[in-house]
């Protein structure tokens, strides 16, 4: 193998590894909108669920100071 055809083969094998690194950290990028996503959801439910609870304990007469 020449010279030439080594640094070529060096620079083919960069190239790859630098594109597979941009499209792994694009492909992360995608999964952390949506496990923010994921979490804004989570929260709104659960405040959601929260209030209904409330409302349930003022109703039966039962309101606890928090």
């Amino acid at each position: 193998m020449t010279l030439q055809q080594r640094k070529l083969r060096k620079f083919i094998f960069k190239f790859i590894r630098n594109e597979k690194k941009a499209k792994l950290y694009l492909l992360n990028q995608h999964w952390l909108k949506i496990k923010k996503q994921k979490e804004r959801r989570r929260r709104r439910t659960l405040l959601k669920l929260w209030k209904i609870k409330r409302l349930q304990l003022m109703k039966q007469g039962f309101s606890t100071v928090a």
